[in-house]
C-alpha cells in the first residue's frame, strides 16, 4: 500500500500545482483586462478628436489658412497663433502615441497570458481527470485497509507523538508560529487537495501552518522547494520544509532532532515521524 501510494501522491501534487497556477494566471489575467479599459476609452476619444478636426478642415477647405492671414492684421499674432495651432497638433499626436504604445504593451502581455492560461487550461483539465482515477484508487486502498484492520481508526500510524513530542526545537518567531500551526492539526485527518483547517495533504499543511506565521506558500511540493532559501541537513532546524522523494511529492515540517510533523496518506492522520523513515532530498527555510 505505501508503494502504490507513491506512485499516487506525485499526481496529487502536479495536480496541485497545476491548478494554483491557473487560478493566480486567471486573476492576472482578469486584472490586466480591467486595465486595459481605460486605454480603450482614451484611444476612443483620441480618435474621436482626430475624427472632429479632420471634419472641420474639410468644411473649413484650404482657404481657411488664407482667411486667417487676411484677418490678421500682425505677422506676429499670425505666427503666435500657426505656433500654437502646431503645439496643439503635436499634443493629440504625443497622447495618441502614448496611449497606442501603452494599449500594444498591454495587448501582447494579454496575448503571451491568454495562451499560458490556455496552456493550463488544457493540463487542468487532463490533471482533473486522472485525479478522478486517483481518488478511485485511494478508495480502493482505504477499502483495503478496512478489511485488514477492521476501520480507518484501528490502522496503525508509521509514526506518533509517543517517540516525542511535538513542539520546535529551539525555534522563534515565524517559524515557532509555524511548528506550532502544525502541532496543533496532529491527528486531524489526510485528504487529498486539503489544506485545513479540518484536513490536510502533505504540502497543503505545510502551506497552512506558515501561512498563520505570514508566510504564503503555494499548495504544492514542487513550487514549495522552488521558494525559500535551501540549507543542508546539518543546518536545517526547527520550521524548516524537509522534502522527501526524487519527484519531491512529499514534504513536511521539521521539528529538529531529526522528526517532523507531517500529513501522511488517505486512511492516516497528521503525526510526528523520523524523518529516516522517507528518502530525504533536501530543506529549505522560509521566514
Amino acid at each position: 500500500m505505501d508503494e502504490k501510494w507513491q506512485e499516487l501522491e506525485p499526481t496529487i501534487e502536479e495536480y496541485n500545482k497545476v491548478h494554483g497556477e491557473l487560478k493566480a494566471n486567471q486573476k492576472k489575467r482578469t486584472e490586466l483586462e480591467a486595465k486595459m479599459q481605460p486605454l480603450n476609452d482614451q484611444m476612443k476619444v483620441a480618435v474621436d478628436k482626430v475624427g472632429q478636426l479632420a471634419n472641420e478642415s474639410y468644411r473649413a477647405g484650404p482657404a481657411s489658412g488664407i482667411n486667417s492671414i487676411l484677418k490678421t492684421s500682425s505677422p506676429t499674432a499670425l505666427t503666435d497663433q500657426l505656433i500654437y495651432l502646431d503645439r496643439l497638433a503635436e499634443i493629440e499626436r504625443a497622447d495618441i502615441s502614448a496611449v497606442t504604445t501603452a494599449r500594444s504593451e498591454m495587448d501582447k502581455q494579454k496575448a503571451d497570458l491568454d495562451k499560458v492560461v490556455s496552456d493550463q487550461e488544457k493540463r487542468d483539465k487532463e490533471l482533473s481527470a486522472k485525479k478522478a482515477e486517483v481518488e478511485k484508487e485511494i478508495d480502493a486502498l482505504e477499502e483495503l485497509q478496512k478489511k485488514a484492520y477492521g476501520s480507518v481508526a484501528n490502522v496503525p500510524s508509521s509514526g506518533s507523538t509517543s517517540g516525542g513530542s511535538c513542539s520546535a526545537s529551539g525555534a522563534s518567531g515565524a517559524a515557532a508560529t509555524a511548528v506550532a500551526t502544525a502541532c496543533a492539526q496532529i491527528g486531524k485527518p489526510y485528504v487529498y487537495g486539503a489544506a485545513g483547517p479540518g484536513s490536510f495533504d502533505c504540502s497543503g499543511l505545510v502551506a497552512y501552518a506558515w501561512g498563520a506565521a505570514g508566510v504564503g506558500l503555494p499548495h504544492s511540493t514542487t513550487a514549495q522547494w522552488n521558494m525559500g532559501t535551501a540549507v543542508s541537513a546539518a543546518q536545517a532546524r526547527a520550521g524548516d520544509v524537509v522534502f522527501f522523494y526524487s519527484g519531491l511529492s512529499h514534504d513536511g515540517l521539521y521539528l529538529g532532532n531529526g522528526k517532523m510533523v507531517h500529513a501522511p496518506q488517505p486512511g492516516m492522520s497528521v503525526e510526528v515521524l523520523s524523518i529516516n523513515v522517507l528518502p530525504v532530498v533536501g530543506f529549505r527555510r522560509f521566514g
